[in-house]
């Protein structure tokens, strides 16, 4: 059955975003995302991978609406950006980390705005990516069940599955996989736009590479003792 329920941004204009529950009042999301338990959208279907802000279909924005980076970007989505990552502890920014000008060691949220913890959050069947994914199934029998992994695509939303239809343990992995490759990615990226900064900066985003100090070589290679020195100096001419 369609959703025809308009969703809003904060700012009240339309989004072309679908509702990720039956509730009068719920977040949405692009028909592409997988909506999160927790109000939020995930991009998995193309890269970049990314945790984002949807819109709502209460156009006042009220309690039912995600209130995470709903005065960032008002009039459209918000992307969300792992900040901090030690010790468990992993925090996250409305938009992405730019480098603190007062100390070259550590990174800030945009407009020096305070970072922030998210909950936990599962995929929610149903709506948006997994519109017509009923059920999840521990089971692994491709037999009689008919359980049908949903692909990572775009057009995973126009495959037909039945109620009552099982889904094996692929469809939990996919948001698990992503979730991990979208937090490795943006560390990973902002390690790389920051290059003054060293493994060891306070944000505490986990190493993209071996053990900090530790670089790779190649071992000298001894030239073959047939080959003459006018032979080099002819390819160096």
């Amino acid at each position: 059955m369609s959703d025809d329920r308009k969703c809003y941004y904060p700012l009240g204009n339309e989004a072309k975003d679908v509702p990720c529950s039956g509730e009068q009042y719920t977040s949405c999301c692009n028909m592409g995302d997988l909506c999160l338990s927790n109000g939020l959208c995930l991009n998995v279907a193309h890269q970049p991978y990314q945790l984002s802000r949807g819109s709502c279909t209460d156009r006042s924005w009220g309690s039912k609406c995600s209130q995470q980076c709903s005065d960032v970007n008002p009039h459209g989505g918000c992307s969300i950006t792992n900040h901090f990552f030690r010790d468990d502890v992993i925090k996250y920014c409305c938009g992405t980390p730019i480098g603190n000008g007062t100390n070259t060691n550590t990174t800030v949220c945009p407009e020096n705005k305070t970072d922030f913890f998210i909950d936990d959050a599962k995929p929610v069947l149903g709506h948006a990516m997994l519109a017509n994914v009923t059920s999840l199934s521990a089971s692994s029998n491709n037999g009689s069940n008919g359980s049908v992994a949903c692909p990572v695509s775009s057009l995973c939303h126009e495959t037909a599955v039945g109620i009552g239809v099982g889904v094996p343990l692929g469809v939990i992995a996919l948001g698990a996989i992503a979730w991990a490759v979208f937090e490795r990615v943006r560390a990973n990226r902002l390690k790389s736009s920051a290059a003054f900064m060293s493994p060891n900066m306070g944000m505490g985003l986990p190493a993209a590479g071996s053990a900090p100090g530790s670089q790779a070589h190649t071992p000298p290679v001894e030239l073959p003792q047939d080959r003459q020195v006018v032979e080099i100096m002819e390819r160096e001419n």
